[in-house]
């Protein structure tokens, strides 16, 4: 008999109606050879229909430091970048950006291999708006791949103006997308973007972008990664494995680590991992240090990256915090959100600029209160009642409609239930729990909550307690 305490329900088949979730879940910015134009993508995965009025995509080289004397020889800019406005995730849950930028001489092969409903979005048609022209992603350097969101203080001002190709956002080098001009001018600003997903890695000691050192690859020695598909996607880093870090001391691995396969190419399979020159999250049943088997690994265009080694995650309705079920955790998250905005703000402080010594460019500066994973978690809360708005419009914050949803999904354990056989308690509930307090099972240690290794009659009174309130 398990632990009654221990039951949750899964709803893993709940149709996805209710998802609201985007993440960037692949992205393919170095093919092998000179075939950049026939087979970049960058792939989104989300909730089928789901509309991205107001979000944008930014692929943010952090430049080479070719001599390793820490001062960046070709400096860090906006590669490419992309407004998603007026589109939305296609009815199989995927949205893909490809190149187009060579169509008449190397047109792409990507919208011939996508599944059926992916949302296709050619690089010219969402390129924002510049002096350049749309173009191959860069090869060289430290790559971050932002998805992020418009503030409310933008509203009617292009993302261009912020985000246009070849503009350098870190003059100062130190591996932030820095505030004032161009983002802002200076005096009482809000935070010049809202992340929603980003991921980077590194090569030949360029920056990453990144607002957490989690969501970098750790270890590209040897490589820089022609692409990275997401396996799996978490609340935390679930601290799975372990690496040796520059100094060879043995450290945490990232939740990037935990989360993608990435790594080069094979020349002869384009879209094959080479098996060597990879990196993956780690292999459960290793030492800690070793990697889930990249034999078979792919990258997939608007399907799911799943393999014979592993499955990719599916977002789950209700699941709140990325653990593949729904259960108390989840309720007691989207309770505690009841009220919450995307738009929501932590109250401003002063901001130096990086020269603490001139006082000239401070600046009060309010933060976002929901970006990366707390923002994905909060779409999905917003989104369990898609009508509870004006009109039959979503609501912009959680409401209790939303709450109501999310309790019409999820049924506590009936804990009386004792022989799992369903309904109302009853009598075979009963000797169900006498055969399993007098055999001992820790299941029937119910009292003190949790069990105190002691059988007596605070336990026959636990249960009895659970019986009479029934299901």
């Amino acid at each position: 008999m398990q632990n009654r305490f221990a039951g949750v329900i899964a709803v893993g088949l709940i149709a996805a109606a209710g998802q609201a979730q985007v993440v960037i879940n692949e992205v393919f910015p170095n093919p092998p050879g000179s075939s950049d134009p026939r087979r970049e993508f960058i792939e989104l995965y989300g909730a089928p229909g789901l509309k991205l009025d107001g979000y944008a995509l930014a692929y943010v080289i952090g430049g080479q430091d070719i001599d390793s004397d820490n001062v960046l020889d070709v400096p860090p800019e906006i590669d490419e970048s992309w407004d998603l406005s007026g589109l939305t995730i296609g009815s199989n849950g995927f949205l893909v950006l490809y190149n187009d930028t060579d169509a008449a001489i190397n047109p792409s092969q990507i919208p011939g291999l996508v599944s059926a409903g992916t949302t296709l979005v050619p690089f010219t048609a969402a390129f924002i708006a510049s002096v350049d022209t749309p173009g191959n992603l860069e090869n060289d350097g430290s790559g971050t791949f932002v998805l992020l969101r418009r503030r409310p203080t933008d509203a009617g001002f292009p993302f261009g103006q912020y985000w246009r190709k070849d503009v350098n956002q870190d003059e100062n080098e130190d591996s932030r997308l820095d505030f004032g001009p161009p983002f802002q001018s200076f005096g009482v600003n809000i935070e010049p973007y809202q992340m929603i997903d980003d991921l980077a890695w590194s090569n030949a000691g360029g920056k990453e972008y990144t607002r957490s050192s989690e969501q970098e690859i750790s270890e590209t020695s040897g490589f820089n990664p022609d692409g990275a598909s997401r396996v799996a996607y978490y609340n935390a880093n679930p601290n799975l494995g372990l690496r040796l870090d520059s100094n060879s001391n043995i450290v945490p691995t990232r939740m990037a680590d935990e989360e993608f396969i990435y790594g080069d190419a094979l020349t002869a399979d384009p879209f094959a991992y080479d098996a060597v020159r990879s990196g993956a999250p780690t292999d459960p049943n290793g030492d800690g240090f070793q990697d889930i088997a990249t034999t078979g690994a792919r990258l997939t265009p608007g399907n799911f990256n799943d393999t014979g080694n592993f499955t990719q995650f599916r977002f789950v309705v209700g699941d709140f915090d990325f653990d593949g079920d729904v259960d108390a955790t989840d309720q007691s998250l989207i309770q505690i959100r009841l009220g919450a905005s995307l738009d929501d703000n932590i109250p401003a402080y002063l901001y130096d600029n990086e020269t603490p010594g001139d006082p000239n460019d401070d600046f009060q500066t309010t933060y976002w209160s929901f970006q990366g994973r707390d923002a994905v978690r909060l779409l999905a809360m917003m989104q369990m009642d898609p009508t509870d708005g004006a009109m039959g419009m979503n609501e912009t914050f959680v409401t209790q409609d939303d709450l109501d949803a999310f309790a019409a999904i999820y049924n506590p354990p009936c804990l009386g239930d004792w022989d799992g056989s369903g309904g109302q308690p009853n009598s075979s509930d009963f000797l169900a729990f006498l055969n399993d307090y007098s055999s001992q099972n820790p299941a029937a240690d119910l009292a003190p909550p949790g069990g105190n290794g002691v059988f007596d009659s605070s336990d026959f009174l636990a249960f009895l307690n659970l019986y009479s309130q029934g299901c």
